[in-house]
């Protein structure tokens, strides 16, 4: 039997002189384990085919670096499990843009939805508010709308403070027993 380093440097050199049958041969000698190899890497048959594919495009490219087919082996091997990690890598990557974009549409949608609800509360409760009588509407726009305290409110409108709060009390009832909560109002969520 000959010896191993005469075989591959025999290989080798015949790798050299006749590029594609001897190219041909590592393909048909290392692609079945490659695409094993990727498949358990990236959990998918296609994409291990293709990151196969392209490493061997690479070792087409640069099949005149290699000396012995125990370098093209450690090349094809070591290249697959970089792509494959690669590939995993960007696939995780593109896996969290898609959750982030999902749940800024989320947000964006549960938010649009609230103030949408607001705008429609604040709309009746304006309403209702305009339905009331003068004086109590007047104290309730001022308490509410302006932010003022039932001292200011009662300096302003020249009443005294106990009138001011019966105004506001009798405001917020009025208010509170003619607001209905309706269906369209409640979220679906």
């Amino acid at each position: 039997m000959r010896n191993t380093d005469t075989l591959t440097n025999e290989k080798s050199k015949r790798l050299k002189q006749q590029k594609l049958p001897e190219f041909e041969k590592v393909f048909h000698l290392f692609n079945p384990a490659l695409c094993f190899f990727a498949r358990r890497l990236v959990n998918d048959a296609a994409i291990a085919q293709d990151i196969v594919t392209d490493v061997f495009v690479k070792l087409w490219q640069r099949q005149s670096d290699f000396k012995t087919v125990y370098a093209v082996k450690a090349f094809l091997y070591i290249s697959t499990r970089n792509a494959c990690l690669n590939h995993n890598q960007k696939a995780q990557y593109q896996a969290r843009i898609r959750e982030n974009i999902r749940q800024q549409s989320n947000d964006i949608e549960t938010e649009v939805m609230n103030e949408a609800i607001h705008a429609e509360v604040l709309q009746q409760v304006h309403n209702i508010v305009n339905e009331l009588p003068e004086k109590c509407k007047e104290v309730m726009l001022l308490s509410y709308t302006k932010g003022l305290d039932c001292h200011e409110i009662a300096r302003q409108m020249r009443l005294s403070v106990h009138t001011v709060r019966n105004q506001k009390n009798r405001g917020v009832h009025l208010v509170r027993n003619r607001f209905r909560f309706r269906e369209e109002f409640v979220p679906i969520l």
